[in-house]
């Protein structure tokens, strides 16, 4: 296929240049390169084609539909960095020691939604769900000087989480990949920081410790 970076590029509007001159990838060109491998994962179907005729329309699809698509993708990645700069600017601007604790959780938190090559990690379908997340933190940011106890409380449930599904994916066979119950996992944690910490939000789909659990200890169930 026809590398739709330089197009995309030249076709940006002035928000998302100014937005994308600052991103994890170290350049625009390999941001967008990024963002046209997300497009490129939505336009392709779980199962792929096994002889040249079905081939053949899926590449003349994909073709057709990249420039779009990308354009769509381009449109969540610039939500996502705004506000990833804004809690950037919000974490240096504070300096209370009783706020460390939180502060170094929303620095990793952070470090997993977005870092270089985070757009076609993340999937296309998954993608449009980042806004909201990062849009939660800046909401936790923003009630945190008066809530520090309960914020440690709802961190810690989070947290031990974590450490319980860092422990299953650590424990995955050399060169086995991350199956989809634990990557559901995974998501299920960044809807339950949403429900713990900016309710008003809303989350994608019930979400409590419990559930997320329940799908866990599926995942880690022997076959």
């Amino acid at each position: 296929l026809p590398a739709p970076d330089r197009y995309v590029l030249e076709h940006l509007n002035n928000t998302e240049k100014l937005t994308f001159s600052q991103n994890p990838h170290g350049s625009v060109s390999a941001l967008i390169a990024d963002c046209a491998l997300a497009a490129v994962d939505k336009l392709t179907p779980a199962e792929l084609p096994w002889d040249r005729e079905s081939f053949d329309a899926l590449y003349e699809r994909v073709r057709a539909e990249l420039i779009d698509t990308v354009f769509s993708v381009t449109a969540v990645v610039e939500r996502v960095l705004a506000s990833t700069r804004r809690i950037d600017k919000q974490l240096k601007g504070t300096t209370s020691l009783a706020l460390i604790s939180a502060l170094n959780d929303v620095r990793s938190q952070l470090e997993q939604l977005v870092f270089p090559g985070f757009v076609a990690r993340t999937g296309y379908r998954q993608l449009s769900q980042l806004p909201r997340y990062l849009a939660a933190i800046e909401k936790r940011l923003e009630k945190l000087s008066g809530n520090v106890q309960r914020d440690a409380l709802n961190m810690a449930a989070v947290q031990r989480l974590e450490d319980d599904y860092d422990d299953a994916v650590s424990a995955l066979l050399p060169g086995r990949r991350v199956g989809a119950e634990l990557t559901q996992v995974r998501w299920m944690i960044e809807e339950l920081r949403v429900s713990l910490f900016a309710v008003e939000l809303g989350t994608a789909y019930s979400v409590s410790e419990k559930r997320i659990r329940a799908v866990l200890n599926k995942a880690l169930a022997p076959a």
